[in-house]
């Protein structure tokens, strides 16, 4: 899932760029790219963030070992980048609610690089250094 999230991340920029050209069809190509890439991070956050491959997702294997502030933790931040690439897209294509979703995603994306950095602290896992690294791109 890791080149599909890299795909739509290359295809968002290109999209940006597009609009900034004022390329014919720019609109279509920023929907598309974005709204996947949101639906990725809120559907299957927690899947991508504990690097849980798609083929596995349904499995009860594969959650072994991971704690409940880890699958906590990985939907909020799910939830939290969704949020805000929504709300970059709404501002990039003038939508209305544009400004209230940036909001409310980077409040979420706030506290959920505040909840990875307490965590990192007392247990120095790769995961929540990913989680912080996201986050801090994002915001």
């Amino acid at each position: 899932m890791k080149k599909l999230e890299m795909i739509l991340i290359i295809g968002a920029v290109v999209g940006l760029l597009m609009s900034l050209f004022d390329v014919p069809l720019n609109s279509l190509i920023v929907s598309l790219f974005f709204m996947v890439l949101a639906l990725l991070y809120f559907y299957l956050g927690f899947a991508l963030f504990n690097g849980i491959r798609f083929r596995n997702i349904l499995k009860a294997g594969s959650y072994k070992g991971l704690g409940i502030w880890r699958i906590a933790v990985a939907i909020g931040t799910g939830i939290a980048l969704s949020d805000l690439t929504v709300g970059s897209m709404f501002t990039l294509l003038d939508y209305p609610m544009a400004r209230s979703l940036l909001t409310f995603g980077l409040v979420l994306t706030a506290i959920m690089l505040l909840i990875a950095a307490i965590r990192n602290a007392k247990e120095k896992d790769r995961f929540y250094r990913n989680i912080i690294l996201r986050c801090a791109v994002f915001i």
